[in-house]
């Protein structure tokens, strides 16, 4: 016991010797996106992303492909300020992400992953964590949006009680009604993080719609492995062992015969495989 002490009491103090960062106060005016040669790693051995490039201007819609391990989501954490880049410049509006205050962030970019919180309580509690002054009214028009409302005005509407985690709905219907929260943020810049992963064709469907609906007047940043997701994206980034392989349209990806076309054709077997053995 006495050395797993020693050995924790090391770590700590060596935490309590880190220089405290600069206090970031920084308030966003613009929502361009740049990352300029971009290294990251969690461990500062093995490197997850290294020298990445990438641009996302305002009101785009682009997207990030990259088979599981590539350093999709890694790019995702670094926009939203969880983890700073080794090395390399990371913007936002022209602002070093550094010197950008969290509350900022937060109101300018909405994340949704696959694995969104819910808490116990009732859908208009978990709703109104995304605007506290949202009425009944526009909670009823999100979900509605995500074909969420006849399911809930059969259970008891907006005070339908949910378990920890909303255990006591189907996947589909979680990932669903974690859109309808992420639209009540009404923020200039979305990330959808693998959101439309392991849930039923319906549901994908539904949470496609709504993103591609809002493409058309905010910045969304989409992060799939399934790049029939991308196909209408501005621009896509493929990503391959930590670094951007290639980039450009959908159409132009598939021409040019590299990376994204071998995991388009891979996925496209498969998927034709799957519809024939039924």
């Amino acid at each position: 016991m006495a050395m797993y002490g020693m050995a924790a009491s090391d770590r700590i103090f060596s935490f309590l010797n880190e220089e405290e960062p600069a206090l970031k106060t920084e308030t966003l005016e613009g929502t361009d996106i740049e990352l300029k040669q971009v290294c990251f790693s969690y461990d500062g051995k093995r490197s997850v992303l290294k020298d990445v490039d990438i641009r996302i201007p305002e009101g785009s819609f682009i997207g990030i492909a990259g088979e599981s391990g590539s350093g999709k989501s890694t790019i995702a954490s670094l926009i939203m300020g969880r983890n700073t880049a080794a090395s390399g410049s990371l913007t936002i509006g022209g602002r070093d992400i550094g010197t950008i205050s969290e509350d900022s962030l937060l109101r300018s970019i909405t994340y949704v992953g696959f694995g969104s919180v819910f808490f116990k309580g009732t859908v208009r509690e978990n709703l109104l964590l995304a605007d506290r002054n949202a009425s009944d009214e526009r909670l009823w028009k999100v979900l509605s949006d995500c074909a969420l409302e006849d399911y809930l005005k059969s259970e008891k509407g907006l005070d339908t009680q949910l378990l920890e985690n909303a255990a006591n709905l189907s996947g589909g219907q979680k990932q669903r009604l974690a859109l309808a929260r992420a639209l009540l943020c009404d923020s200039p810049v979305y990330i959808f993080d693998e959101a439309t992963s392991n849930i039923d064709i319906e549901s994908e469907e539904t949470v496609l719609e709504q993103i591609l609906k809002l493409a058309e007047s905010r910045t969304v940043i989409m992060i799939s492995h399934r790049l029939a997701n991308l196909a209408g994206a501005d621009w896509i980034y493929v990503m391959d062992g930590g670094r951007v392989a290639e980039s450009g349209s959908h159409r132009e990806l598939l021409d040019r015969g590299g990376v994204y076309a071998r995991l388009w054709r891979t996925q496209q077997a498969l998927e034709s495989y799957g519809r024939e053995a039924v």
